[in-house]
């Protein structure tokens, strides 16, 4: 399967943050060619092990998110639409969008989220943004249709697939992070007979999105002398240019900061360096939108890098991105794993 393939693979799938059994599949389906096991757990995070078989050899985590933003729903009215919270959603986007329901017997429900014609709106509203819990999902059935299909608690995601817009760029949903756990897939496919220095635990996690939890449970279960948490970043656009300095097309986003050990950030740029490969830097003194954030802290704690592929329109259903930039990622980690050799002084 071709890398572009694997992408559209893993987001074409449904699995909102708490129900990511499905996607879960996918992903172990994919990982399992390039590693010695797969191993799926009760939250669905997806574990692989690949021994260098050296005793007493360090472990290095490499993980992304394989969940998505959504939705789930919280009422049925007499009428039959469906209300609802978001996860991780901007709600401005939301009038006007088609939604995928899964129903409890996983069938997957086109429905659209409500928009107030503007021949219908009062003076002022169009430059006001309408909060999500006075929205409403049309699925074009009654009260009682509903109420028998749809029940609380029921997920939802964007409709719609991952398309090709020009050249190499990719569009749709759920690229984050399912596209850096593709850049990850890109690295072991490098990595194939290659002799290694380190034990590799290839992490798919669950739950990014609502609170990291995937990502503590696994790393205190596995106890990694090392991680990188490889996830999306924002790439530069027209209404962004003032705020983000990293660009699609430029290759890896290499972070250094509180959540990124500056001397791993620094290992990482020499290899990028040695093996041509492009980078760029990126600071960040707080806390990272990551799972570096809980990586790092869990159990004895764990030298982390945050290494990040540029995105274009993140927690949207139009996410975009370049496939040179997915390659390239998976080529600096490949290069990194078969560099290093331990120690981050």
């Amino acid at each position: 399967m071709e890398l572009k393939d694997k992408i559209k693979a893993l987001t074409n799938t449904f699995g909102v943050s708490g129900d990511e059994y499905e996607v879960s599949k996918v992903a172990a389906d994919l990982l399992a060619p390039y590693v010695d096991s797969v191993e799926t757990d009760k939250f669905g995070n997806v574990i692989g092990r690949k021994s260098c078989g050296i005793p007493g050899a360090p472990k290095l985590l490499i993980d992304a998110h394989i969940d998505q933003i959504g939705f789930i729903v919280t009422g049925i009215t007499d009428e039959g639409f469906l209300r609802f919270m978001g996860m991780g959603v901007d709600p401005r986007m939301l009038p006007g969008s088609e939604l995928c329901i899964k129903t409890r017997d996983g069938k997957k429900l086109l429905g659209i989220v409500a928009s107030t014609p503007p021949h219908l709106q009062k003076a002022g509203d169009q430059s006001m943004a309408v909060s999500i819990d006075e929205m409403v999902v049309d699925t074009g059935m009654t009260g009682d249709m509903a109420k028998e299909i749809f029940h609380i608690g029921d997920y939802m995601t964007f409709w719609g697939d991952t398309f090709d817009l020009q050249g190499d760029v990719l569009c749709g949903k759920a690229m984050d992070d399912r596209a850096c756990f593709t850049c990850i897939l890109h690295a072991l496919v490098l990595l194939k007979d290659k002799p290694l220095a380190m034990d590799l635990i290839v992490l798919g996690s669950t739950k990014e999105e609502i609170g990291l939890d995937g990502a503590r449970d696994v790393t205190y279960r596995e106890a990694p002398d090392y991680a990188i948490a490889v996830d999306v970043c924002h790439g530069k656009t027209g209404d962004s240019a003032h705020q983000v300095d990293t660009e699609m097309g430029k290759g890896p986003v290499i972070t250094i900061g509180a959540n990124s050990l500056p001397s791993f950030a620094r290992q990482m740029m020499e290899v990028a360096r040695a093996k041509e490969i492009p980078y760029q830097v990126s600071a960040a003194g707080g806390v990272t939108g990551t799972n570096a954030r809980i990586i790092q802290v869990t159990g004895d704690g764990v030298a982390t890098l945050v290494l990040s592929l540029p995105l274009k329109y993140m927690h949207s259903p139009v996410e975009v991105l370049r496939m040179s930039d997915v390659e390239n990622v998976g080529k600096l980690i490949a290069e990194f794993i078969i560099s290093f050799k331990g120690g981050l002084a």
